[in-house]
């Protein structure tokens, strides 16, 4: 009887650990053979630390691009700003020209105001851009990080449950919190 309730433990633990994780689990594991199931928990604890560390890398990746986004925001803001206020004073003094060389020196001085603007309203396109392309990293690394713990804790329950087969102690439940 003791091996029944054991053996169901043990189907209902993998199948908990098999429901979180994108591997597939052995046989020779569901079955309750120990090695395989410290065979599986080990490979389980390896996939789940690779992904913790990508993870962890698309977060910090992803945390540079917001913070260079918002430089570049407020850079272009600050430009925009400035080039309407060189728009307005170079617009108050257009007019007073005598001469076609004075009003060609008043168009080119427009127009570089108008590609500093252009330029500047850019750079927050771009920044916004970077922005939301840092926070959908920083999605998928916590995405990433928290499928790597599930991972590491469902690998973890197998290895000690392998070794609670071998000592025939009652096995754990399958880790299932987080699903």
């Amino acid at each position: 009887m003791r091996k029944v309730i054991t053996i169901f433990i043990l189907l209902g633990a993998l199948s908990a650990i098999s429901a979180c994780t994108t591997s597939t689990i052995s046989s020779e594991a569901l079955a309750g053979d120990p090695q395989a199931m410290w065979s599986e928990g080990q490979k389980m604890v390896a996939k789940g630390e690779d992904l913790v560390s990508d993870g962890e890398k698309k977060l910090a990746s992803g945390r540079d691009k917001v913070r260079e986004g918002e430089s570049l925001i407020e850079t272009g803001n600050q430009n925009m700003v400035k080039a309407r206020q060189d728009y307005s004073a170079a617009a108050s003094s257009v007019g007073a020209s005598t001469a076609p060389k004075q009003v060609d020196a008043e168009a080119k001085r427009l127009k570089d105001i108008g590609e500093r603007w252009e330029d500047a309203i850019d750079d927050v396109k771009k920044g916004n851009k970077l922005v939301t392309k840092g926070n959908e990293l920083i999605d998928k690394g916590r995405s990433q990080i928290g499928e790597g713990r599930r991972m590491l804790e469902s690998g973890s329950t197998m290895m000690r449950n392998s070794q609670r087969s071998q000592l025939g102690v009652d096995l754990l439940p399958g880790a299932t919190s987080g699903n």
